[in-house]
């Protein structure tokens, strides 16, 4: 199965230390496990929400968390909490508005502290 067709919440990391192939992660939960144990990942990419085969940096993403609606649209494979990337404010504005509920913020690092996570 894969990922980038059946999640819109999709993260790959490059890092010279976790091989040559890229590192496909489908939740944040998971990402952030995985910085537990290597705190030098730096090189994350993240699925855009809209397009799930385009990625962008991490730190570059607005991300709409804490939307209980959103879940429906994520994909079969999205595993909660969900974290939808928007390559800009007015898309992840526009997310916010559709779906009723959710916070937006900018850059992975700042998703996971409102996700409290």
């Amino acid at each position: 199965m894969n990922i980038s067709q059946n999640s819109r919440q999709h993260f790959v990391v490059q890092e010279e230390s976790l091989g040559k192939e890229p590192f496909h992660v489908c939740s944040v939960i998971c990402l952030k496990k995985m910085k537990q144990f290597n705190s030098k990942l730096s090189n994350i990419e993240v699925a855009l929400f809209n397009d799930p085969l385009k990625f962008i940096k991490s730190e570059k993403a607005f991300f709409l968390v804490k939307s209980e609606k959103i879940k429906a649209d994520a994909g079969p494979m999205a595993m909660p909490p969900i974290a939808a990337a928007f390559a800009t404010k007015k898309e992840a504005d526009t997310a916010q508005k559709k779906y009723g509920d959710g916070t937006v913020v900018l850059g992975f690092e700042n998703a996971l502290q409102s996700l409290g996570k």
